[in-house]
């Protein structure tokens, strides 16, 4: 496969909105902030990112049509992995939808990071393509691309390291596959007591894993194999949930209109929670964990809602501030700040 390689240009001549030093520490965000942009004329493959996460010096950016980009900031280099290039006669034949050892699709809706490799789930709307492969430096080749479970693990928007198992949440439900064999296992939908089919997201805890869906959530518990369905009877004023996180505390369910939820373990019920920053009102787009800053970032279409877990206040963050981007698809914490992926490509927010 090709690779497309660009040296990265020294950190001053990059992007930057370069304004006053924000300290990190627990607390409201000081403004205002420091910015730095990441956009295709700097080594992106796409200015549409939708999904962020960062292995140390390695920062891997899923993007919509550009496939993954993989930045790593000790080398300052960028390299692209797409489903284009020049394949091994040896392994890869025909088209290069048919090809095997690379991103299933260009779009990347999701990226987990598991202990020796990085899985990548596309979203496909065509026949024949979609699915998850992942990214093993340590293999050669180093990606491997799955079929798509029956076309069951097509349009994936969620994944979930789980140990030896990887679950995978697309428009038809959920799949397990089995890392060791590398097989698929196991399938579950609506039938077999999804509250919905479509699974945007995922989030393991202990014994449980559960899954916000287009009809609400569903709580998976792993030893007994059994299901339980959370609607607007338990609190759910919305039916689509696109995003969920466990802040240390509790679990938060971000719906797609915007409404923030909280389990209340107790009662077995979800309750809603009233941000008070400006962007409250935008719709949710995904969740995420700032552990050194212990903060609570809700990624919006119309910019980041931030809350302190210290201090329970909420800020906001958005294209005013300095965001390249209006619309907050993802987040993930690095060593010196949080970048973001955006439409207008990707925003670390510097805190060191």
């Amino acid at each position: 496969m090709r690779m497309v390689y660009r040296a990265l240009k020294p950190l001053f001549q990059l992007a930057l909105v370069l304004i006053f030093f924000v300290p990190a520490e627990a607390g409201n965000l000081k403004k205002p902030f420091t910015f730095q942009h990441l956009t295709p004329k700097d080594g992106l493959s796409s200015d549409m990112v939708n999904a962020v996460a960062v292995h140390g010096d390695e920062v891997w950016f899923g993007t919509e049509g550009g496939g993954a980009t993989l930045f790593d900031r000790a080398k300052k280099t960028f390299k692209a992995y797409t489903t284009k290039g020049e394949p091994m006669d040896a392994v890869d034949k025909g088209r290069s939808l048919y090809w095997q050892n690379l991103l299933p699709y260009n779009h990347i809706s999701v990226i987990a990071l598991d202990s020796d490799r990085v899985w990548f789930g596309t979203y496909f709307y065509g026949y024949g393509g979609g699915g998850i492969s992942y990214f093993n430096p340590q293999k050669n080749p180093a990606w491997k691309k799955f079929n798509t479970n029956d076309s069951r693990a097509k349009k994936v928007v969620s994944l979930a390291v789980d140990g030896d198992s990887l679950w995978v949440g697309s428009e038809k439900g959920l799949s397990l596959l089995d890392k060791k064999t590398e097989q698929w296992k196991g399938f579950y939908s609506s039938q077999n007591g999804l509250s919905g089919n479509f699974v945007n997201a995922l989030l393991l805890q202990g014994d449980s894993l559960w899954a916000g869906t287009n009809a609400g959530i569903s709580r998976f518990n792993k030893t007994r194999r059994t299901w339980k369905a959370y609607s607007e009877k338990d609190g759910l004023t919305e039916a689509e949930i696109k995003a969920l996180i466990y802040t240390g505390q509790k679990i938060w369910a971000g719906g797609a209109q915007g409404t923030l939820f909280e389990y209340d373990p107790t009662s077995d019920r979800w309750k809603k929670i009233d941000p008070t920053d400006p962007l409250k009102s935008g719709g949710i787009l995904s969740l995420a964990l700032a552990k050194e800053t212990e903060k609570v970032l809700v990624c919006r279409d119309n910019g980041v809602s931030v809350y302190d877990l210290q201090s329970g206040q909420w800020d906001a963050i958005s294209a005013s501030d300095g965001l390249t981007g209006t619309m907050v698809f993802s987040a993930a914490e690095d060593k010196d700040g949080i970048w973001f992926g955006t439409d207008k490509g990707a925003s670390q927010l510097v805190l060191q």
